[in-house]
């Protein structure tokens, strides 16, 4: 069932400026590496990327130390907890680049080895940038803390589960999650941002 204070956020492949020195890591090139692949497989993901993000704004109680209360879940964390402090509200979101891609790359794994790896760099970078265009749409007039997903630090993965329900992200994104916690599509990311 959708909640129904659920946003959502969608953008075409043309709206995204993927970040160069992003990519290069991925890639492991210098930022201004071209080629007919790097084109190539632009145009492919291109082609298929379906941007889109769900959100939410809720409050956060942080009055006891190291665990973070939203209405949905409850959090211990000493790293969350730090990014957190001095934040009343928080954005919980979660982005994806859909499931096409997905199925892209496990195409290239079989047909291009060499397009296989830099597609999967390229749509890595590619959803890093989305994440930071939906960043900057909602903190617009407003201070906010950094991004800081479940994975990082001492923030468990698990807290994938309870977050991707509240946001209805089966039903809004498509985003499923296997027994490890990892996110199908996998080119997907959800966060917590705090506000200040």
């Amino acid at each position: 069932m959708k909640n129904s204070d659920v946003k959502i956020i969608m953008a075409n492949a043309e709206d995204i400026e993927i970040n160069k020195n992003e990519l290069a890591l991925r890639l492991k090139t210098d930022r201004n590496y071209e080629s007919e692949v790097l084109e190539k497989c632009r145009k492919q993901f291109s082609a298929v990327v379906n941007y889109r993000c769900a959100y939410i704004r809720i409050p956060v109680d942080l009055s006891e130390e190291n665990i973070c209360k939203f209405d949905f879940a409850q959090v211990k964390s000493k790293n969350l907890y730090k990014n957190l402090q001095g934040c009343r509200e928080v954005f919980v979101l979660a982005v994806t680049a859909g499931i096409a891609v997905d199925r892209l790359l496990a195409r290239l794994n079989i047909t291009s080895q060499a397009e296989h790896f830099v597609t999967d760099g390229l749509s890595s970078a590619a959803i890093e940038s989305f994440c930071d265009y939906v960043s900057d749409i909602l903190s617009k007039n407003l201070k906010c803390a950094s991004r800081f997903s479940a994975g990082y630090g001492d923030f468990s993965i698990e807290f994938q589960k309870p977050l991707l329900e509240r946001l209805s992200a089966a039903e809004t994104l498509g985003i499923t999650l296997n027994s490890a916690y990892l996110m199908t599509p996998v080119k997907s990311i959800t966060a917590i941002m705090g506000v200040y």
